[in-house]
């Protein structure tokens, strides 16, 4: 495992078993056929490089294991998705993703590549042969909608 500074957080990951385990995996639209996973999974094709370098120095396939969905539509016709991924690695560092308030919840992320992202030790819906450890990716980004 390497340590890398991402924004706020120091962690620990496996790039190479992260990838192993998405070069296996199926597509996120074989557990759901939604229009929004579907243009999802259609729209990886067309990410812009450094968003694409952003899933890759992780080791994610973003077609893959994802847990996605819709939350806006622009006026400019993309979408505001959002969603997370798991890497095989652990947090040494950082500030918790979500800080419950009183009055709000506040989302501590970074802006990486037009993508808002964090890292988070609450784990939701990890596939039973992921590796272990795990840490949870999360992002929310426009993508241009792409289905007829």
């Amino acid at each position: 495992m390497e340590q890398i500074k991402v924004g706020s957080w120091l962690i620990e990951i496996d790039v190479i078993k992260t990838k192993e385990f998405y070069q296996k995996h199926h597509l996120i639209t074989e557990d759901c056929s939604c229009d929004y996973c579907s243009n999802y999974v259609l729209a990886c094709d067309s990410f812009p490089k450094d968003i694409m370098n952003t899933f890759n120095l992780f080791g994610i396939d973003p077609r893959k294991e994802g847990e996605v969905y819709e939350c806006i539509d622009n006026e400019d016709g993309t979408h505001l998705y959002g969603g997370f991924y798991h890497i095989v690695g652990r947090i040494i560092d950082g500030p918790e993703l979500w800080k419950p308030s009183e009055e709000t919840e506040e989302f501590s992320t970074l802006c990486l590549n037009d993508m808002e992202i964090g890292f988070n030790k609450d784990l939701a819906l990890v596939p039973s042969t992921f590796p272990k450890p795990v840490i949870q990716f999360e992002f929310q980004m426009n993508v241009p909608w792409l289905l007829s």
